[in-house]
C-alpha cells in the first residue's frame, strides 16, 4: 500500500472518530511520559548522551552504555536523536516530545497494519490498547535506548510480516525490505539486540527465493541499500581514530547457566503483550505497595489488571493448540514460536540474564500474534469477551492515570526540572550528572 492510501485511511470522512482518539492518545502518552521515570542512571544517561552533543557540540560517536563490560556502542543516531530536538527547542522537554512522537508514528503504523490483516477486529480497540499497553507506553514515551528500539522494530517487522506471511499485499516489496535494511542498522546504533532481527532478515529473503527468484537480486540491492542509508551516522564512528578499551563483542560469552530460564524467557516474552502492570509498579512487594497506596484510587485497576495478565498470557499458550485454517493465523503462530526459541538460545551466549528489557525487540511479534488470539475469542463469544476487552482497555486506562500522578511528583522531569534548565541555558552537561564513559577515561 502507498503512502497516499495509509494516508487517505486516516483522512476520509468515517475515519473522524478514529482521529479524533489518536490524537487524545497521543496527548495521553506525551503527558505520561513526562511524568516518566527520569532520574534513574539508564534514563539519565541516555539523556546525558544528547544532552553532551548540543551543549559541546561534539559529534556523538558512541551511543548507549554497556556498563557490564565498561564498553559503547559505536553510532551517532542516540546522541542524535536524543540531542537534536535541543537545537529546535531548547527546553527539558524536548527530547521527550521527539521520542513521543516518533513512537506514536511507529505504533500508529502498527494499528494500521493490524486492523487491515484482521479487519473483523474493532480499530479503537487496537489503537489504544497498542498505545497504552503498559509495554508500549513504558518504553516509547521515555528517553530511554529501549523506547528507540520500539520504534524501530516495528517497521522491520512490519515489513518482515508482509514478505513472510501476506505476500506484500499490504506495503509493495520493495518498500518491506527497505524498512528492514534501514531499521536494521538504526538499531545497530542504540541496543546489542539487534543480532536477533539478522534470522529475520534471513529468512525474508529464503521466502523471496521460493516465491519469486527472478526478483531476489534487485531484493537484496534494495535491502543493502536501506543498510547503508541506515548506517550513514554509523560511518564517521568507524572512520573515528578514538580507541575504547575493547568492543562490544566482548559482551558475547558462552553463558550455559541460562539453559534454566525457559520458562522465564517465554513468560516475559508472551507478557509484551499483556497487561503486566507488576513490573512497572516497582521492583519488590514493598515499592509496589507504596505507588497503589499513593493513588489508592487505582487498586481496583490493579488488581483486575494483575488476574488480566496472568490470564492473558494462559490465553496465547491454548490459543496456539486451536485449530485455525486461515494461513495468516497459522503463519503468525510459528513466527511466534520461532522468535521466542531464537530469544532463548541467544542467552546461552549472553553476558546478561534475560532481564524483559533485553529483549524488548522482538515485542512486535507476541502483539501482534495476541490479537489473533483475541480476535479467536472474539467468534466464539463476541459480547461477553468484547465487554471484558474494554474493561481491560479502561482499567488499564485508569492505571496509567494513576502512575503518571505517582511519577510526577518522585520521579519524574519535574522533581527538579530547574537542575535541568540550568544545564541547557549554560550549556554544560555537567551540571546535570556525568557520563559514565567520561569516568571510564573515554572521550
Amino acid at each position: 500500500m502507498s503512502p497516499n492510501r495509509i494516508s487517505r485511511y486516516f483522512t476520509s470522512r468515517h475515519s473522524y472518530p478514529l482521529v479524533l482518539l489518536l490524537t487524545g492518545l497521543f496527548l495521553f502518552r506525551v503527558i505520561y511520559g513526562l511524568c516518566s521515570e527520569f532520574w534513574f542512571e539508564d534514563e539519565l544517561q541516555i539523556y546525558l548522551i544528547g544532552l553532551r552533543y548540543y551543549t559541546t557540540g561534539l559529534w556523538p560517536f558512541y551511543g548507549p552504555d554497556v556498563v557490564y563490560t565498561q564498553t559503547q556502542i559505536p553510532g551517532a543516531l542516540q546522541g542524535l536523536l536524543a540531542g537534536g530536538p535541543f537545537f529546535a527547542w531548547a527546553a527539558p522537554e524536548s527530547p521527550v516530545l521527539l521520542v513521543n512522537i516518533l513512537s506514536f508514528a511507529s505504533l500508529s503504523l502498527f494499528g494500521w497494519y493490524i486492523s487491515r490483516r484482521i479487519p473483523g477486529f474493532p480499530k479503537w480497540i487496537i489503537y489504544t490498547w497498542l498505545m497504552l499497553a503498559p509495554w508500549t507506553i513504558n518504553y516509547g514515551t521515555r528517553v530511554v535506548n529501549p523506547s528507540y528500539v520500539i520504534i524501530f522494530a516495528i517497521p522491520f517487522f512490519i515489513g518482515f510480516f508482509e514478505l513472510a506471511t501476506n505476500r506484500c499485499r499490504l506495503i509493495p516489496r520493495q518498500w518491506a525490505f527497505f524498512l528492514m535494511g534501514l531499521m536494521l542498522t538504526f538499531i545497530v546504533q542504540l541496543h546489542l539486540s539487534w543480532v536477533l532481527l539478522v534470522p529475520f532478515a534471513g529468512y525474508a529473503f529464503l521466502v523471496q527465493w521460493h516465491h519469486d527468484r527472478g526478483r531476489l537480486l534487485s531484493s537484496v540491492v534494495i535491502f543493502t541499500v536501506g543498510l547503508l542509508a541506515g548506517a550513514a551516522t554509523l560511518v564517521p564512528t568507524l572512520l573515528h581514530p578514538a580507541v575504547v578499551s575493547q568492543g562490544v563483542e566482548s559482551n558475547v560469552v558462552l553463558n550455559y547457566s541460562n539453559i534454566k530460564n525457559l520458562f522465564t524467557v517465554l513468560t516475559r516474552y508472551l507478557a509484551f503483550a499483556s497487561s503486566e502492570v507488576n513490573y512497572w509498579l516497582g521492583g519488590n512487594t514493598a515499592s509496589r505497595l507504596a505507588v497503589v497506596k499513593d493513588q489508592l484510587w487505582m487498586a481496583p485497576a490493579v488488581i483486575f489488571l494483575l488476574v488480566a495478565g496472568f490470564v492473558q498470557v494462559i490465553l496465547f499458550v491454548v490459543a496456539f493448540f486451536q485449530k485455525n485454517t486461515d494461513e495468516g493465523w497459522v503463519r503468525i503462530k510459528w513466527i511466534t514460536v520461532a522468535a521466542f526459541i531464537l530469544v532463548y538460545l541467544s542467552f546461552f551466549f549472553s553476558i546478561k540474564g534475560p532481564s524483559s528489557h533485553t529483549f524488548i525487540i522482538v515485542m512486535p511479534v507476541p502483539m501482534f500474534y495476541s490479537f489473533y488470539c483475541y480476535e479467536w475469542l472474539l467468534k466464539k463469544r463476541r459480547t461477553v469477551w468484547h465487554r471484558l476487552l474494554v474493561t481491560l482497555v479502561l482499567c488499564t486506562v485508569a492505571f496509567n492515570i494513576g502512575m503518571a500522578l505517582n511519577g510526577y511528583h518522585t520521579r519524574s522531569l519535574y522533581r527538579d526540572r530547574e537542575k535541568v534548565k540550568r544545564a541547557i541555558e549554560q550549556r554544560d552537561y555537567h551540571l546535570l550528572g556525568e557520563r559514565r564513559s567520561d569516568a571510564w577515561g573515554y572521550r
